[in-house]
Formats: structure tokens, sequence, C-alpha cells
């Protein structure tokens, strides 16, 4: 019998191989998929998607091979890292269930259910079992299963958190991993064998402890330990609150969706939001001295203009009269911005800001005299003076938002007394199952996609091409003062994964397939698509949820 061989691209060059070729095999007979090469190739993108090396060449394809030095490899090196960890924790405590909680601190905090603490003895033997499986070299093999095996393995297993998140899926199949001589079965995308994987390092933290993977494009690189403790109990607070609602994971958001109690969960997660500006603003109520100067700060849609209005308005219902400052009203004129790297004017930059300027008046105000205060032209570029002064009143609290309104520098000639500092970021992580989970970034993802296409007219293949020069903003300029806050409000929502769906789901679908982001699109339709909708009428005007999907009773 003739076998039937077909052509295909790879790498921009065309090759002959048998139809239904497992790319993985080629790739070995290549010597390009040898774990012990220099660079070996670990992943692929065929027609514009990632996938494994295990999927087989049907027809005329597109394939880019991605190797184990690229960044873009990063996320799946973690994914099965955090697999062969799955599996040690298994072997070393079958009696505990391990969970994957939250990113914190440069890694994945993990603990074992039930509140089982493990001490620093026991986190080096599961390290040390974890290196005994990368040496062994598992391979990790991709199972198609029906839907219904799937709620069945999982309920062999006794694994309720998984069962309840299958149980809610809108496909037939699924694909799961599953490692040579275990039993545990894993979602998401994996390396072809556990020896491809090198750079990790598990570090106690208790109760439990912090999974420290590899770096992007260095993945002999273990990133560093960054302990940020008041983040961490802002993340364990939320973790509590949400098992005690119910809604710790998508299965469970789901069951909530299909039981028709979407109405609770939203007035319940919209309460804690008021619960929050109520504390705040009687703690700036308290505040001594003369002056109350209140700091936002946060990454890319967090939500901090919201917050500074509903922080404004509690304020009021107190018989204060807050005073909202803009930091963009001072920046330098634009040709002595500063450029960034590639460059571009830096306008994230504290340099691209007249700090001096900012501090004289910030003094000025606080001490209830006059002033004269800038206006930021965006056409022209140059900034000018107003014709007219203003002046605060004793006490009169006055509000700053900005990435850099935690820094020390930005409000130097104010004693720390007079100042409060706020951290608002959307920290409302959302397991999938015990060891995969929708990331933080995620969700503020959705809400800047969303934002984009509705007030601003961007696709969201323009808002995906933006977002790493967004990241790496943040973590230069507003991550690495985090933790100087004086209180920090987590502004995600349970719930508003499901709302932002109606939105995201179409504009990432728009995302054409020869796009470069086509794959990162795809990955994130397949997040939403865990989470059944819910209807956006059922939000209030007053939420901050309305920043970005619109209908606010706020004026931005």
């Amino acid at each position: 019998m003739t076998t039937e061989m077909i052509w295909t691209e790879i790498d921009n060059q065309k090759v002959e191989v048998p139809v239904g070729t497992v790319l993985l095999h080629y790739l070995q007979e290549q010597g390009l998929a040898d774990k012990d090469a220099e660079n070996p190739v670990v992943m692929a993108s065929i027609n514009g998607r990632r996938t494994t090396l295990r999927e087989p060449i049907i027809g005329q394809e597109r394939i880019r091979l991605i190797r184990l030095l690229d960044h873009e490899a990063r996320a799946t090196i973690q994914r099965t890292t955090l697999f062969i960890l799955a599996v040690a924790a298994e072997e070393l405590f079958p009696e505990h269930k391990l969970s994957v909680d939250f990113s914190y601190g440069g890694g994945m905090y993990c603990e074992l259910q039930q509140g089982v603490a493990l001490d620093a003895g026991q986190v080096s033997e599961l390290e040390k079992r974890m290196h005994e499986l990368v040496a062994q070299d598992h391979p990790l093999s991709p199972q198609r299963l029906g839907l219904r095996a799937v709620l069945k393995i999982h309920e062999r297993r006794n694994d309720e958190q998984s069962y309840t998140s299958a149980r809610y899926l809108r496909r037939d199949s699924l694909t799961l991993y599953k490692m040579e001589n275990s039993s545990h079965l894993y979602y998401g995308r994996q390396l072809p064998s556990t020896g491809f994987v090198s750079g990790f390092r598990l570090v106690s933290e208790n109760p439990g402890f912090v999974l420290l993977s590899n770096l992007g494009g260095e993945p002999d690189q273990v990133t560093a330990f960054v302990p940020q403790p008041k983040l961490l109990d802002t993340l364990r607070e939320y973790s509590s609150w949400a098992g005690d609602l119910g809604v710790q994971d998508t299965g469970h958001l789901n069951e909530y969706i299909v039981q028709g109690r979407t109405s609770d969960l939203i007035q319940i997660s919209e309460a804690r939001h008021a619960k929050f500006f109520v504390d705040s603003a009687d703690q700036i109520a308290n505040m001594e001295g003369h002056g109350r100067l209140i700091l936002l700060a946060g990454p890319s849609s967090s939500g901090k203009t919201s917050c500074a209005k509903r922080l404004t308005v509690q304020l009021r219902v107190l018989g204060m009269r807050p005073f909202a400052l803009s930091l963009d009203n001072y920046f330098v004129d634009r040709q002595d911005t500063p450029l960034d790297e590639d460059g571009d004017y830096d306008y994230e930059a504290l340099t691209a800001l007249k700090v001096e300027l900012f501090n004289e008046h910030l003094k000025e105000l606080m001490a209830g005299r006059e002033v004269f205060l800038p206006r930021y032209n965006f056409i022209s570029g140059k900034g000018q003076m107003a014709t007219k002064p203003t002046r605060l009143e004793h006490g009169q609290p006055l509000i700053v938002e900005g990435i850099h309104a935690l820094n020390p520098q930005l409000t130097a000639a104010i004693p720390a007394n007079e100042k409060l500092l706020i951290y608002v970021s959307a920290l409302c992580h959302l397991n999938i199952d015990n060891f995969s989970y929708i990331k933080t970034t995620h969700s503020r993802l959705f809400r800047r996609i969303v934002r984009d296409a509705k007030f601003r007219g961007y696709p969201a293949s323009e808002t995906l091409a933006r977002w790493p020069k967004v990241r790496r903003g943040e973590e230069k300029h507003i991550f690495p003062f985090q933790n100087n806050a004086d209180l920090f409000f987590n502004s995600g929502l349970t719930y508003e994964m499901a709302v932002l769906k109606l939105w995201a789901e179409p504009r990432l679908a728009a995302v054409e397939s020869d796009d470069p982001f086509y794959g990162v699109a795809r990955s994130l339709i397949d997040r939403l698509s865990l989470l059944l909708p819910i209807d956006a009428s059922q939000v209030p005007p007053t939420s901050l949820l309305r920043e970005f999907i619109g209908g606010s009773g706020f004026n931005y």
C-alpha cells in the first residue's frame, strides 16, 4: 500500500512527509526535539495556533517551531513544572490534596488543603522528588477523553473541585495530559516530557510554599523570590472569603449561574467593595495633621479611576470635600520626555513628570495657600499654568491617582502622617481545578480589551500588541512599590469574568489566523469558555466594572 505524501511548511521551508506524521516524531528524526540539544523544539504554532508537538500533520500546514529558550515557551514550561509538582505531592502526601492558589512573590503560592502546614523539611523533600521526576524524563502524553469519562475519573478520585469545573464545560470531549506511571490528569499544553524542565525552586511560606519557576527565555534560571506580606495577606483573605461564599473556582461560579443565584453573588461582591470605601473614608477622616493626601496606584485596568470616584462619594457622606489632582498635568514638555528602549516617548517614567514642581504645589495646597496649577495640552505637548488659583481648606482631602503614587520620590516633601497610600489591583484569582487557575493579570487584560474596543475603537489584536509593554511598565514602576501601601484594595469582582466574556469573546474571535497574536487570542477564548455568561444588566451603575463595560453612574 502506497503511503500518501503531503507538502507542509515548517519554519518557512517546504518539507514532504507522510500524511498523519506526528510532528514530534518528525522532529526527533531530524534531531530537533532532543532534550539534551542546545535549544530543542518544545512546542509549535500550527496555522497561527499554539499546540504541542504530538499533533499529526494532516494537510498543507503553516508550522512555526517554538524552542525551549524562546520567551513564548515560558508558560508551558511553568505548566509542566506544576504538573511535576502535582505528581510529587500526590506521592508524598496522598492523604492531603495540594492546591495551587495564586501568583505571588515571583512564583505560585501553594498549600495543602484543610489547613495542613508543611515545614521546611517537607518542602525540601517535595522539591527533591520533583528533581527525581525530571531526571526520570517521563513522557507527558495527551489523552482525548469524552466528558462523561472525565467526570467519572474525577468522581472516582473524589476530586470534587475538578468534577464541578468539568461538569459545566460546553464541549463533548477535552484533552488531558497524563504522566507515565501516574494516574494524575492535567489540563493545558505540556512539554514532550519532564526532562525538558530544569529551573525551579520551592520556598517555604507558612503554611504553604512558593513554587519559583523559570525566567522567560532562560529556562535554567529561576525567578527571584520577592516576599510581599501585605499582598499575601490580601490574596489569602480573598481566598478564604471566596471559599466561604462557595465561589472559589470556575465550576462553583458556574453553579451559581445555573441555579439562578447571580443576583445574590453580584450584590455580595459589590457590598464587599462598598465596605472598603466606608472603612477607608473613616480612616482618612481620622488622620492627624493639617493635610490629608490620599495616593492611589495600581496597574493597568485595575479600576483606579472608579476607586477614586467611589472614595470621593464616601468622603462626601462624611461631610468632606475631596479635591482630585491629576498627575497628567505635570508632564514635562514633550521634547523633554525621556525615551524608552524602543526610542518611543516614555510617559511612564518618573522623569517624565515635573516632580519638583509637583512637590512644591503639594506643600502649598496642604498648607492652605493658593496655587496656580498646570494644565498639560496633549495636542501641543506643552504645559501652561491656570489663570485662576486653587486653594484647599484646612484638612481638605487631596486625592492623587497615578502609577507612581506609591513611589516615595513622588511625594518626598510630605510627612508620612499626612499621607494614606492605597494600592489598587484586581486580585480575584479564579481556580479551574486544584492545579490550574485563571491569572489575575488575565482579568485585567479582559477589562482592557473590552474598554479599548468600546471606548477607544481599538481591535483586540491592537490591545494584545500593547499589553507586553504595559506589563513591563508595571514591573518597573508599580510592583516594586506596592508593599509601601497602607491599604490594599482588591478591585476584582468574583463574577466579573462571566460578564466580560460577553464583550471579550467576539473581539478575540475577530483576530485573524495570520495575525501574530492569533494564538494568544485563541488561548484567551479557551479560558473564557470555562465560564457561563452573566447578563450585564444585573451590574449596578455604581459598580467598578461599569468603567469597562459602560453604563456607569460616574462620568469618566
